[in-house]
């Protein structure tokens, strides 16, 4: 399967699920990254705002830590600060970016990166623009994480030069099957 055939596969089932389950994977995913050495040893955390159906993770803002979101110019992403309540507008990408000018990039510590699907091994499928590649790419010290539910699990995924592996994965709700 190419990645533009996995990409609407994972999404069509992502999509399906019910805003209820979505809401008990999201409770979940919380508890489980708080848990994660990571996120405990970790002081400025990037954190992506929910599209599509994405695991809402914005409750990991009421912990005591310094969170950022990301915010894209032209093919560049940059992270600036959020706290829950910060004033958000919709991108030309239909995503909510904070409007703080000021840039975190160097001061996180941890990225937890969205994903369609995932490998065991660390290997990630985005929405093919490839902005979280090229940051991470950019910022090689940075710990990451992605969080995903069991059917985003698969056991092998196309990769190109630019593809970024994942540190660690995060899987909530049932498990994977390859």
């Amino acid at each position: 399967m190419t990645k533009t055939e996995l990409r609407y596969t994972m999404l069509e089932k992502r999509m399906q699920l019910s805003k209820e389950i979505i809401e008990m994977y999201s409770k979940e995913a919380v508890k489980k990254i708080q848990k994660h050495p990571y996120y405990i040893h970790a002081n400025h955390i990037g954190i992506y705002h929910p599209i599509k159906n994405e695991l809402n993770i914005l409750d990991l803002t009421n912990d005591k830590k310094n969170f950022a979101l990301p915010v894209v110019h032209d093919d560049d992403m940059q992270y600036h600060p959020y706290y829950l309540g910060a004033n958000l507008v919709e991108s030309i990408l239909h995503i909510q970016e904070p409007t703080l000018d000021k840039i975190v990039d160097e001061t996180l510590d941890l990225l937890i990166v969205p994903a369609l699907a995932v490998t065991l091994d660390g290997d990630r499928l985005g929405y093919g623009k490839g902005f979280f590649d090229r940051f991470i790419e950019h910022h090689p010290t940075i710990k990451t994480l992605s969080v995903v539910i069991g059917f985003q699990v698969i056991k092998t995924l196309p990769q190109t030069l630019h593809d970024q592996k994942i540190d660690q994965i995060i899987i909530v709700g049932d498990t994977y099957d390859y």
